[in-house]
């Protein structure tokens, strides 16, 4: 949804690619980076790089959730 509502008009294919490649990009580089972590023997670190890419995720979210907000606020004034 949020993905539709921040695309401009005529491009939501595009947007969803974009995005959808990104996170096939994300998922492949994230293995072997939690992988390293693992053989180094801090297996903590697993959950503090989990947790900061979720962190990292939802500030994306709400900037682009605030942009659409005052985007939207815009046309109607």
């Amino acid at each position: 949804m949020l993905i539709k509502q921040a695309s401009p008009p005529g491009a939501t294919g595009r947007v969803y690619g974009t995005v959808y490649s990104g996170l096939d990009i994300g998922f492949a580089l994230a293995s072997p980076v939690f992988g390293a972590i693992l053989d180094a023997g801090h297996a903590g670190g697993v959950f503090l790089g989990a947790a900061r890419a979720l962190a990292l995720g939802v500030a994306c979210a709400s900037l682009v959730g605030l942009r659409v907000a005052l985007s939207a606020r815009r046309v109607a004034a």
